[in-house]
């Protein structure tokens, strides 16, 4: 009797630690870890990848498991205590308030903390016994799934959660030394490219550079000896007419031939457009679907506003200009402002002239 109250005291307290161990070790196991993991053992690292990803029938059988052992071990280990110590009036109680401690502080608190501190050691072993769980209570991880699924919907703010965790992280990360300022600075920009507009981030129109069409090479370079920029738009007739791009490459190879007399026209490949109202993560992805670097944004009548840059967007991510010494102005935006003051306060002083 006594050997029967010793196995179900070690079997109830042994599973629960198991179960303790498994859950927070899947719970806390990275991406970074299961990839690790594939490359030492792929079988392995494969198996641990499908339960992580489903996380939800993992967790539902191991908490299954532990809540059926610590039930039917408590109530086996209660009445073979009885049993056993008949003539005692407080056994239950002693007996009870002593499996809870056990249970808390062998089975929860210490498994728990090694399945966290010590999970990349125990990946490769323990996902042998996570396997045989998750294989054992799948009847009841299933109806579970289906349970939550019918009962729960799901939140719409998951990515949402997911762009302020790794935020957290890399504030916590800069605050520990993993990561510089700078490095947490280019990660919060990167997440947060969904919420800056086009307009906020472009070349207003102002101060853009642009070049007709109907121009040739030879008067192109007798008005200026330098090309400032890679890609220029091409307009036809007025600049809101936006009929293509031009490469400095092109131009300059143009010009080496001494074909003076050939028109812009002749060399423009297809513009991209991108609304004004566009964000920069969606003109990102324009520019990578299509490689271009850049587009000329356009408001909700087809008419040019400005210009946008691959170069934009990254400087918004790193969180600085990207310019040469000898720019004309490091802010363009900031330029296109003051031009736009002086054309103001030039047109009001005629007015007041008159």
């Amino acid at each position: 009797m006594i050997l029967a109250f010793i196995f179900a005291v070690a079997f109830t307290i042994g599973v629960s630690a198991l179960c303790s161990v498994l859950e927070a070790m899947i719970l806390s196991t990275t991406t970074a870890e299961i990839e690790a993991l594939k490359k030492s053992h792929p079988n392995r690292g494969e198996r641990l990848e499908k339960y992580k990803l489903g996380i939800e029938e993992t967790s539902s059988a191991i908490l299954s498991l532990n809540t059926i052992a610590n039930t039917l071990g408590a109530t086996l280990v209660g009445g073979l205590a009885v049993k056993i110590w008949a003539d005692s009036s407080n056994v239950l109680f002693n007996v009870s308030a002593t499996m809870a401690i056990a249970i808390l502080f062998i089975s929860e608190i210490i498994p728990k903390n090694v399945g966290v501190l010590y999970r990349t050691s125990l990946q490769p072993w323990l996902i042998y016994p996570l396997a045989w769980i998750c294989t054992i209570m799948t009847p009841i991880s299933r109806i579970v799934g289906i349970l939550v699924k019918v009962l729960l919907k799901p939140s719409n703010d998951s990515e949402t959660d997911s762009d302020e965790e790794i935020m957290l992280l890399a504030e916590k990360s800069a605050k520990e030394g993993t990561l510089t300022s700078n490095e947490r600075e280019v990660i919060n920009n990167a997440l947060q490219l969904d919420e800056i507009l086009v307009e906020e981030i472009m070349t207003p129109r102002t101060v853009a550079y642009l070049i007709d069409d109907e121009e040739t090479i030879g008067s192109l370079f007798s008005q200026t000896r330098n090309i400032p920029f890679a890609r220029i738009p091409v307009y036809h007739e007025q600049s809101d007419n936006i009929t293509g791009i031009v490469r400095r490459r092109d131009l300059l190879g143009a010009k080496a031939e001494d074909k003076d007399n050939l028109k812009i026209a002749e060399l423009i490949h297809e513009p991209v457009f991108v609304p004004e109202n566009a964000t920069a993560d969606d003109a990102l992805q324009t520019f990578l679907k299509t490689h271009q670097q850049l587009g000329i944004v356009v408001d909700e009548y087809g008419s040019m506003s400005g210009v946008v840059t691959m170069e934009d967007v990254i400087e918004h991510i790193i969180g600085q200009e990207i310019y040469e010494d000898d720019d004309p102005a490091v802010d363009m935006r900031d330029l296109a402002r003051r031009r736009q003051f002086a054309e103001k306060h030039k047109s009001r002083r005629k007015e007041g002239q008159l």
